[in-house]
């Protein structure tokens, strides 16, 4: 009879530690891609940034994903912070369910923000906030940045020096021949 408890007890704690394991390690993944995610945040809102000047629905949206990536920052903290935990064997298994809700609601909120990137992204596209990246430069110091740049007549020369045709080809043969060193 005692044996048959100790192998019963025995079955039930290798099935709870295999969820613990399954759980320690889907967790882990979550966190990766959570990270993963956080650096692609951070890029896209440097870009962003400039862009929000001019238009307040990307103004408005980047606030939101500033938001969610403060949300994600505390996460990862709090995960951090139960993963880092060091105790001993005796009271670690005293703990271990406490410690399993811990990273089960860690994992929760992992969930619930990928929820909201998949919202925010739908608000992207219903609100018409479209090309961001590609437009990115579009503000003040781009545009001054256009107005110095320098520009090459060369391939224009037949229409900005009418009747020198002669002239410019010279003086372009001799800027542009090889000077001996």
């Amino acid at each position: 009879m005692a044996d048959a408890f100790v192998s019963f007890a025995v079955q039930k704690l290798g099935d709870f530690l295999i969820q613990q394991i399954s759980l320690i390690t889907s967790l882990r993944d979550e966190v990766t891609w959570l990270r993963n995610e956080l650096r692609f945040i951070q890029s896209f809102l440097k870009d962003a940034e400039l862009k929000q000047c001019v238009d307040h629905r990307v103004q408005q949206w980047v606030l939101e994903i500033n938001t969610i990536a403060n949300d994600a920052v505390a996460i990862l903290e709090t995960y951090s912070f139960e993963a880092g935990k060091g105790v001993s064997c005796l009271k670690a298994c005293a703990c271990i369910y406490r410690k399993e809700k811990k990273f089960y609601n860690v994992a929760e909120e992992i969930q619930s923000l990928k929820q909201r990137i998949i919202d925010i992204s739908r608000k992207r596209e219903t609100y018409g906030i479209t090309n961001i990246n590609s437009n990115a430069g579009e503000g003040p110091s781009n545009q001054v940045r256009t107005l110095r740049r320098t520009t090459s007549y060369v391939d224009d020369q037949d229409y900005i020096f009418v009747g020198l045709q002669d002239v410019v080809q010279t003086l372009l043969s001799e800027l542009l021949k090889a000077a001996p060193r």
